[in-house]
């Protein structure tokens, strides 16, 4: 399975697209960058052209390259496969590049995380807000603006106060 949202650039359909979806395949299953001589192998058994497959993976490299060095243009949250990680001896742990950019993660370098039954959840920022923009969106009732509300129950308050 590949990540759902590479971003704009990335195909969506076609021959040119399964090279890159095999590029995802390859990244999130060693959690490292896939190397073009795999990707080519890969994409030449399933009987693509070894042209194409270079060439595109020339593509998707650049398009990764721009997600890690912080160019994201991922535009929503995306969905990785799970990948092995290793916890350092001094607890620390590694998220690599194709879980970042799934995550949405800025360059704050700031998320939150907690224990839910034993799994460890971390969220970015960008992720929260749009957690909290959806839950406040199934709320609007579609009766109009929040702001032009409360303008107009304050005036009522203030209406009620005058005639007492």
């Amino acid at each position: 399975m590949q990540m759902e949202t590479m971003g704009s650039h990335h195909p969506k359909v076609g021959k040119v697209a399964r090279v890159w979806e095999i590029a995802d395949e390859l990244t999130s299953q060693t959690g490292q960058r896939a190397l073009r001589k795999d990707v080519i192998q890969k994409y030449t058994r399933e009987g693509g052209n070894t042209n194409t497959a270079s060439t595109q993976y020339s593509q998707w490299h650049k398009s990764y390259k721009k997600r890690e060095d912080g160019n994201n243009f991922v535009a929503e949250p995306g969905n990785v496969m799970p990948v092995r990680l290793t916890i350092g001896h001094d607890g620390r742990l590694l998220i690599p590049a194709l879980l970042r950019d799934a995550m949405m993660l800025d360059k704050t370098n700031t998320v939150t995380a907690q224990v839910v039954n034993g799994e460890l959840r971390v969220l970015s920022p960008v992720c929260a807000i749009a957690q909290l923009q959806g839950l406040v969106a199934n709320m609007d009732n579609g009766t109009g603006s929040v702001v032009d509300e409360l303008i107009k129950e304050r005036r009522e308050e203030a209406r009620r106060e005058e005639t007492i």
